[in-house]
């Protein structure tokens, strides 16, 4: 410590012309046991204390003497900047009562007495034999230490361990009374060390140091530090791993195939392999213990050592070559202690050869994940739906909002209005979209078979049931969507069992007695009016009400016919996939007859009329009116007529008839083909594309 923190900076100075009687006055009112005694200038000049003065106040004859006269001239000062420790060092600091503090120009700032100097010493003695004595009680080997008489004066809680003694009857008793083969009495008697000297303590084998405590040449006493042997040969067991496993990690850096480079703290190289120091062009075990910034060109190590803050994939530039390096600092305790280095790519064309194959990879994997998604069902987008009317475009955006969350969607609409196509665009759009998608038609099996199908069975479970059991088809959605076709015909007990699924998120397969939790979304829909069934008591209301989260009403085809021209573009491309002949497009005439029929079959009904249409076809590029089915005319009053559905007659009894011709020219020419071509009066190429049309072989 410091005096200008110890010091009282309340300064009473006196004058050398006051008298002692005046000065006695000051010490009286102020209650100080010294002064320092200042020129004009304010430089100290001399010292008086209490106890100078009382001997002058002694001789009343003194009164009137000056402070000059009776001061003590030769004033041991201290300065402000000076700490106790060197004070402690200066023997004639002992017969001074108090000493005055002076700065540079030997001015008084403070003063300290000697009875505060004692405090504070006494206190520093205390605090620091306590410090000592939590030292000793914390080391894990045994002290013993004896004074001049070999008297114990220390035994720490070690001691007692290795020994069985208590200190309390340790303390204060001749050492050779309570460890009689100690060796202090030897220490004492010759004031020589003893060294690593093997001796047994009770049951425990020792390894102990013995040394003399020495004040200048007399011997004060001795001390003794001693380990179980055990304990020694454990250290040395766990510093040999330490150094077994130092060993194989250095083997491992030296094989890795990268530059590997460590540094401590202050960014010093401590360990770096021999590829390192290959690629730098230097002696890797030369470069140990020098600075990095010495060794590798442009190197940010030791600014990472200092910061903690990792550097990856950073290019930097080493001799003649564009290097990719990562930094990784080295964290021991929450506190940086180093850290490492490696070099990813000793060029950066390599880099960006193995970026391009990445970016390749990604590309197939993005491939392989849109083929898995259609082999899982996920074949059709929100985007994708066709129809332009207001009618599906805010279809479509109730549609994408649904899709961001995972709630319960129920779709409605008639039967081939495209139900399904929607619940798979809500999958696709939504966080489940590489999940799987998993249909099920409850209208389609049979009542006694759809609980095992949704739930799965155990084995066992009834007689034919698969051995180790099946999971059902909530087990194989889990993690992604489950739609449920046909829901309005599902029996009560099964919308039972469907509405406990939905509340408690957990399914028990048949025959089985434990729960499995599951992750699935729900989408069912119906053709049906589920609220008139539940007034009749055939749908669940509570069920309903789980279900009707988000609800999709689909319109049917004759309330949006301005999207059947979109429709028939779309299902002509897929139709045409189908088949090696195809229509490009439907004439306005036949348009016009889609457009006034009434479609209660909705768009499947309309795919199947065009692909019936294409069969038909001969040579003609678009579908025509005498393509499109009798029945489709006759119910379209507006702008059919009897010679229209009398020209559909003749084409299907021309086509049977064309059949026949071709059949009977292929046996008169024995099955050649060219041959029956020429018989029949057409090009071989228009012949080839009839026998397809027929699928003639």
């Amino acid at each position: 410590m410091r005096f200008n923190d110890l010091m009282s900076t309340r300064v009473v100075v006196l004058k050398p012309g006051m008298t002692a009687e005046e000065a006695a006055k000051l010490f009286c009112d102020t209650r100080i046991n010294g002064a320092p005694v200042v020129d004009d200038e304010g430089k100290l000049v001399g010292l008086v204390t209490k106890s100078q003065l009382v001997g002058v106040l002694a001789d009343r004859s003194l009164l009137d003497r000056p402070v000059g006269a009776v001061m003590v001239r030769d004033v041991f000062c201290l300065k402000a900047d000076m700490t106790v420790s060197q004070l402690q060092q200066r023997k004639e600091i002992y017969q001074y009562s108090c000493f005055p503090v002076v700065d540079g120009q030997r001015r008084p700032v403070g003063i300290i007495n000697r009875i505060d100097l004692v405090k504070y010493l006494s206190e520093q003695s205390l605090f620091l034999a306590e410090e000592f004595q939590a030292v000793l009680d914390s080391v894990l080997g045994g002290v013993i230490a004896v004074n001049a008489e070999n008297v114990v004066t220390l035994f720490n809680p070690a001691a007692e361990e290795i020994t069985g003694l208590k200190a309390e009857t340790v303390l204060g008793r001749h050492v050779e009374e309570v460890i009689p083969n100690s060796g202090l009495q030897r220490v004492l008697n010759l004031g020589v060390s003893e060294l690593n000297r093997r001796q047994n303590l009770g049951n425990c084998e020792v390894v102990t140091n013995r040394s003399p405590i020495l004040k200048g040449k007399k011997i004060m006493g001795a001390v003794a530090f001693f380990q179980d042997v055990t304990d020694v040969q454990k250290t040395a067991a766990e510093l040999e791993n330490v150094k077994k496993l130092k060993s194989t990690l250095e083997s491992a850096i030296e094989s890795i195939f990268e530059g590997i480079v460590v540094v401590d703290r202050d960014g010093t190289v401590t360990m770096m392999n021999q590829s390192y120091g290959e690629f730098i062009g230097v002696d890797a075990r030369e470069m140990i213990g020098k600075h990095v910034v010495d060794v590798i060109p442009n190197t940010r190590m030791h600014i990472v050592a200092q910061t903690g803050k990792p550097e990856i994939a950073e290019v930097q530039r080493i001799n003649e070559n564009n290097v990719v390096v990562t930094r990784i600092p080295i964290i021991k305790e929450g506190e940086v202690v180093g850290a490492v280095g490696k070099v990813l790519f000793k060029d950066i064309k390599d880099f960006k050869v193995l970026a391009r194959k990445l970016n390749d990879l990604q590309s197939e994997l993005e491939y392989y994940k849109e083929e898995l998604s259609k082999v899982r069902g996920g074949r059709y987008r929100i985007e994708t739906i066709i129809g332009t009317s207001d009618k599906m475009e805010w279809l479509k955006t109730i549609a994408a909002k649904a899709a961001k969350g995972t709630s319960t969607v129920l779709v409605l609409g008639e039967s081939g209005t495209g139900k399904e196509v929607f619940a798979n665009a809500v999958h696709n759009a939504g966080p489940r979209q590489h999940a799987p998608f998993i249909k099920v038609n409850c209208a389609a099996v049979p009542e006694n078979l759809l609980e095992s199908e949704l739930f799965g069975y155990e084995e066992g479970a009834f007689t034919g049931a698969r051995k180790g059991g099946k999971p059902g088809k909530f087990e194989l959605a889990s993690g992604g969507t489950i739609f449920l076709d046909e829901i309005g015909d599902m029996s009560m007990a099964m919308q039972a069992k469907l509405l406990r699924v939905l509340q408690e998120r957990e399914i028990e397969r048949v025959g089985g007695t434990k729960t499995i939790k599951i992750d699935v979304r729900v989408i069912a829909a119906t053709n049906r009016d589920l609220e008139t069934m539940i007034e009749k008591g055939q749908f669940r209301q509570d069920l309903f009400y789980r279900l009707n989260v988000m609800t999709l009403s689909i319109p049917p085809l004759r309330e949006r016919k301005e999207d059947i021209p979109l429709l028939c573009a779309a299902l002509l491309r897929k139709i045409n996939n189908q088949y090696p002949y195809g229509a490009e497009d439907v004439s306005p005439e036949a348009m016009q007859i889609l457009l006034e029929y009434n479609w209660p079959g909705n768009v499947r009904e309309l795919e199947n009329i065009l692909e019936r249409a294409v069969n038909l076809m001969d040579d003609d590029v678009n579908i025509q009116p005498r393509h499109l089915p009798p029945l489709l005319k006759k119910l379209n009053k507006a702008g059919s007529s009897e010679s229209d559905a009398a020209m559909s007659d003749l084409a299907g009894v021309m086509v049977s008839a064309e059949r026949q011709a071709i059949l009977r020219a292929l046996e008169a020419a024995g099955g050649n083909r060219t041959k029956a071509a020429k018989l029949l009066g057409i090009h071989r190429s228009g012949f080839y594309q009839k026998l397809q049309k027929y699928q003639i072989s």
